[in-house]
């Protein structure tokens, strides 16, 4: 892989890259975009930003061909872009490109700061990002242009002190099969049932601050912010899918994994569907997790040695999972959480349940 100056030669990778459809996706590249649109960049544009200073732009080459685009603006604040062509993607070149064209911006350029930022959901670009060390400094609303308005917007940074490593733990997501039930990462076509289980009334009484109506944005919201967490370390969670027609039945996840306090632990916690409800597809589902859990990291699994599930102290439901599932009553905790919806809501005691790895020899 290497960085170099833009030529004519590089007209056809460009309107590739600038065609494809998940660039338009996530950009503002002109629509549609021409020959001379790509030559009005090369001839014009990548010059005129060498020249005035403000941005530095290479071409990201692969095996000999155009594989993409880099880029480092000079201006305040200071901040990067990037993009491949879709035969590029998946093979590690960008941040590779991203790690050479970061310490050209602070060891020749003397900039400060390099900034990062993105439409909310832009997995593909974060991850460029975390790899390279970039950390993760919030969601912003409405913080970034798009073709049809404005965007939610993620956004990190990197310091020349910092090393171009990640951060954080990206957990994976792993298929994780039983007999009644497959675990996998949501889809687009999980959303209608998300809505109809996180609409339902028992659901909405025991999980009491879910957002309330709570509509088919919310769940991709809900999908989106999942993926995120798991970029941060923060949790991991799975869809429970139905093995014969992939229909959800419920949601696993185990968060607090980025807990400092509690560094090999972690949280379990779940719903069901209406009509998954009283057929063991959560029960077999937090079998599962709790097995790739405790499974060491070297071997694939989160390496973890204690989990815990907390329950409203009334949800007899959620309590037979965690007994069920060999979880101990280590104690009851007054007023520790709210349930019910409207004239009933109230704060209700909590019950905490404790399960640790197997010893090993």
């Amino acid at each position: 892989m290497t960085l170099r100056a833009h030529t004519a030669a590089d007209l056809d990778g460009l309107l590739a890259f600038a065609r494809d459809p998940e660039t338009a996706r996530w950009t503002r590249i002109p629509h549609p975009y021409g020959p001379a649109d790509a030559r009005r960049w090369i001839e014009e544009t990548v010059p005129a930003g060498w020249r005035d200073g403000t941005a530095a732009r290479w071409v990201v080459e692969a095996e000999g061909r155009f594989a993409g685009n880099v880029d480092v603006h000079r201006g305040t604040p200071p901040f990067v872009g990037y993009g491949l062509v879709p035969a590029a993607r998946g093979r590690g070149l960008m941040s590779r490109a991203l790690r050479l064209a970061a310490r050209w911006a602070f060891e020749q350029a003397g900039l400060p700061v390099l900034h990062w930022w993105a439409q909310a959901g832009n997995l593909a670009s974060w991850r460029v990002a975390h790899a390279c060390g970039f950390t993760f400094e919030g969601t912003r609303r409405l913080a970034l242009p798009r073709r049809d308005g404005l965007a939610d917007g993620w956004f990190a940074s990197l310091t020349p002190d910092e090393e171009m490593a990640p951060r954080t733990t990206w957990w994976p997501v792993p298929e994780l099969v039983g007999e009644r039930v497959r675990l996998r990462q949501h889809t687009d076509a999980d959303v209608p049932r998300i809505v109809e289980a996180c609409s339902d009334p028992r659901t909405r009484h025991w999980l009491a601050t879910l957002p309330h109506p709570y509509t088919e944005d919310t769940a991709r919201d809900f999908v989106m912010d999942c993926r995120l967490a798991e970029s941060l370390g923060q949790k991991v969670t799975w869809a429970v899918a139905d093995p014969v027609d992939d229909r959800l039945l419920a949601n696993v996840s185990v968060f607090r994994l980025d807990d400092p306090m509690n560094p090999t632990g972690g949280e379990i916690a779940y719903w069901a569907h209406p009509d998954a409800r009283g057929r063991g597809v959560v029960g077999e589902a937090v079998d599962l997790v709790v097995a790739h859990t405790f499974t060491p990291r070297e071997r694939g699994g989160l390496g973890r040695h204690r989990l815990q599930i907390g329950a409203s102290r009334d949800n007899t439901a959620s309590r037979h999972v965690a007994e069920r599932a060999g979880f101990t009553l280590v104690g009851e905790v007054h007023q520790d959480g709210v349930v019910g919806v409207g004239a009933d809501r109230t704060v209700d005691d909590g019950v905490w349940y404790e399960l640790l790895a197997p010893r090993t020899s």
